[in-house]
C-alpha cells in the first residue's frame, strides 16, 4: 500500500521546499539596488543637514559611487586597523598619523 501524499500536488510541495530554504537564496538584484538607492538618499540627505555619520566627501551624485568609496573608506580603516593590532603583537610601536609625502 503507498504511502499517504504529504503534499497536495507539486505546486504545493515546491513552495514547501521554497520556504525552507530561503535564508540560502541570495537576495534579489533589483532588491539589493532599491536598498542601495535608499542608503544613499538617506545619506545625501545627513550631509544636507550637516549630521552625516560618514564624512561627506565620500556621498556623491551617483548611488554606486558613493557605495564605492563607502566600502574603500571601511576596507582602508579595517586594514589600518589589522596592521596596528599586527604591529603591537610583534612588539613594533604604531606609527603616527601624518601627512603622507
Amino acid at each position: 500500500m503507498p504511502r499517504a501524499r504529504e503534499y497536495e500536488n507539486a505546486a504545493v510541495r515546491q513552495a514547501a521546499y521554497r520556504a525552507r530554504h530561503r535564508a540560502e537564496e541570495p537576495p534579489l538584484q533589483g532588491y539589493l539596488a532599491a536598498l542601495a538607492r535608499t542608503l544613499h538618499g538617506e545619506l545625501r540627505a545627513a550631509v544636507a543637514a550637516g549630521r552625516s555619520p560618514v564624512p561627506a566627501e565620500l556621498v556623491v551624485r551617483r548611488a554606486d559611487d558613493t557605495l564605492r568609496n563607502l566600502i574603500r573608506s571601511l576596507r582602508a580603516a579595517r586594514e589600518a586597523e589589522e596592521a596596528a593590532a599586527a604591529a603591537a603583537a610583534a612588539g613594533v610601536p604604531a606609527k603616527k598619523g601624518g601627512k603622507r609625502r
